[in-house]
């Protein structure tokens, strides 16, 4: 019975937000749907059963994991290679998007197909229940995804504004940033020496989680260079 009930599915809570496709854009595209959290769990087991044959997926592409894998790539990376990154991981939120007010749509489209009964139908196909149990080979999709779309306009431009909406840096911590900003101003070239050491060690902290090697290295010589530019 599980298995049929689709849209109940539960990731593991463990999951980090972002494997999870708890972005900004999409919470609010699951608020705005009718059962917009049952659509979005529908989708989310369609993906997992498409991700790596580990897990029980069949190893096309796991989507979800795809954007929060590069979204955890993307502050390694040079200019050049975060541009793309960035243009990919958006898109990628844009068909993740999509996929969920398309199941949404989907929905809603069998709930009034199957109680389209006409009323020359209704004596043979009704049931004792009361309900209209037409066969799967004649129910009919009664609107078009674009009429769907028409008639929720509000979700396009929710997505063409919102898919960009995750952090791409990290943030300094404010008493951190205080302080460079005060020696900054008091004496920006009297304690250059002072401000590169803080904004090193501060990059240290903040990148404490990540793995020693070039990655690492280069994320801190970017947060450095924009750091300083910044104060």
């Amino acid at each position: 019975t599980a298995l049929l009930h689709m849209d109940r599915y539960v990731m593991d809570p463990a999951k980090d937000p972002l494997f999870k496709g708890e972005y900004n854009v999409v919470k609010q595209a699951v608020a705005a749907l009718k059962d917009g959290v049952a659509a979005k769990n529908e989708c989310d087991k369609v993906i997992d059963k498409n991700g790596t044959p580990k897990t029980g997926g069949t190893g096309i592409k796991q989507l979800r994991e795809n954007i929060a894998e590069s979204k955890l790539s993307y502050e390694i990376m040079d200019d050049a290679a975060q541009a793309f990154l960035k243009t990919k991981i958006m898109d990628n939120i844009h068909k993740y998007y999509y996929l969920i007010v398309f199941t949404a749509y989907m929905r809603e489209a069998a709930d009034l197909a199957r109680e389209a009964c006409a009323e020359d139908q209704k004596a043979d196909l009704t049931l004792s229940g009361g309900r209209c149990s037409i066969p799967a080979n004649q129910l009919k999709i009664s609107k078009k995804f674009v009429q769907f779309m028409d008639e929720n306009a509000a979700l396009r431009e929710l997505i063409e504004t919102g898919k960009g909406d995750l952090q791409w840096e990290r943030d300094i911590p404010a008493a951190s940033l205080a302080n460079l900003e005060n020696l900054a101003n008091s004496d920006f070239k009297g304690n250059l020496g002072k401000i590169i050491h803080d904004i090193y060690q501060t990059g240290h902290v903040m990148f404490g989680d990540m793995p020693q090697g070039d990655h690492k290295k280069r994320a801190k010589y970017r947060f450095a260079s924009k750091t300083i530019m910044r104060i």
